[in-house]
């Protein structure tokens, strides 16, 4: 959980206010931040595009068929981050303060391929290959404690949309669970001992979107995309000294109704964090028969090794419950249904656990190079190789390297 509860308030700038400029523009300072880096993958599976978005028949068929392609390349080239922002925080003399981040990037999950994520517009905001705000919001101040942010705003939970804000190079299982980012308005107080936010957003992040198809299932229409309209957010964080704790709850209107529990403590030889998921699923999202909720947790150790050297560890685990064994017509479609598991999250029927290590070295504070390997076990065959079979795992291999400004 190397983003932890901050970050979505400072984006960038968390991982790079060591080296931001400072801008007078208009009699205001602005600091500039940013980052740049460069990726190779290799990936054995990915995965496979009907577990994303199966192809009904406008009679509610299931014809067996994806609306997506199979096909993939095992290694790839990436620009995984360019992303420049500026901002101004809000202060007693200057009540009104912003924060922008325009960015190209890439979002490799163990759970699917980053080109797999866009080809499926899973992100309503568009494809995170093209360069446009990833963070954009104005914030009011109008007394000490007490702040308003209002425009694209990220979840304060979980992993960060972009790399080079985690520890890993791969998104976790849980991040594919979570809203990220979305356009709304979020009240924040800091009350001292702890620090509180409600907000109110529109959707439009991670499998947010339009709904790419409704699926009538069991003679039951279900949006399997999340056609999301309004959302409710809630939150609180504290310091209690030995460790710091935050405890949120994501609501959607006809969606997922999220609540996550984080913890972090430096034990000392290592950095721990843990970060446990619940999500249940409203009527008219879930699948007729099917399990309406899945949980999962997320172990994060970051043992000491030297100053600049560091070898983060995520472990995860997720129930994503069972699938339906309503009836249906077309090929396999009883069989294909039953697999979804629930579909909180696209790992299928049943439990799924994962493995990550990152080695990481550091020769400046701004600038890192990574090695990863990352491995993830599935229940249910959800992934496929470059032949076309079905798997029940996947291996990815990655270098990263970056600077950050």
């Amino acid at each position: 959980m190397r983003k932890v509860l901050s970050l979505a308030a400072a984006g960038l700038l968390a991982a790079g206010a060591a080296q931001a400029g400072t801008l007078t523009v208009a009699n205001s300072d602005i600091v500039l931040y940013g980052g740049v880096s460069a990726s190779f993958d290799w990936q054995n599976n990915d995965i496979f595009a009907r577990t994303i978005y199966p192809n009904f028949n406008a009679a509610g068929t299931y014809t067996g068929d994806s609306n997506l392609a199979n096909t993939f390349n095992r290694d790839n080239f990436h620009v995984s981050t360019f992303a420049i922002g500026l901002m101004k925080k809000a202060d007693a003399n200057s009540p009104i303060g912003f924060n922008a981040a325009f960015a190209s990037f890439t979002v490799p999950t163990l759970v699917a391929s980053s080109a797999a994520i866009n080809n499926a517009g899973l992100i309503a905001a568009g494809s995170t290959g093209s360069f446009q705000p990833w963070l954009a919001y104005v914030t009011i101040a109008p007394v000490e404690g007490l702040s308003v942010d209002a425009g694209l705003l990220w979840n304060k939970f979980g992993e960060a949309p972009l790399t080079i804000l985690n520890q890993h190079y791969t998104r976790g299982i849980l991040f594919t669970g979570h809203p990220v980012l979305y356009a709304g308005a979020r009240v924040n107080y800091d009350a001292g001992v702890a620090k509180v936010y409600v907000g109110y957003n529109q959707g439009g992040g991670l499998r947010q979107g339009s709904g790419n198809y409704v699926a009538n299932i069991g003679g039951t229409n279900i949006d399997v995309g999340y056609n999301i309209k309004d959302a409710f957010e809630a939150g609180v964080t504290a310091d209690l000294g030995m460790a710091k704790v935050g405890l949120h709850t994501y609501n959607e209107s006809k969606g997922r109704d999220l609540y996550v529990a984080c913890v972090k403590a430096d034990a000392g030889v290592a950095k721990v964090g843990l970060e446990i998921d619940y999500t249940k699923l409203d009527d008219a999202a879930k699948i007729p028969g099917a399990d309406d909720s899945a949980w999962g947790i997320a172990l994060n150790i970051d043992p000491v090794v030297a100053p600049n050297i560091s070898v983060p560890i995520r472990i995860e685990y997720v129930d994503n419950g069972d699938g339906s064994d309503i009836g249906l017509t077309g090929t396999d479609a009883g069989t294909f249904v039953k697999s979804l598991g629930s579909g909180v999250y696209l790992t299928g029927e049943g439990s799924t656990w994962s493995f990550t290590i990152t080695p990481t070295y550091k020769p400046t504070k701004n600038t890192f190079a990574r090695l990863e390997a990352a491995y993830i076990s599935t229940d249910k065959k959800v992934f496929v190789d470059d032949k076309e079979n079905a798997k029940d795992n996947r291996t990815i291999l990655a270098f990263e390297a970056g600077f950050l400004f």
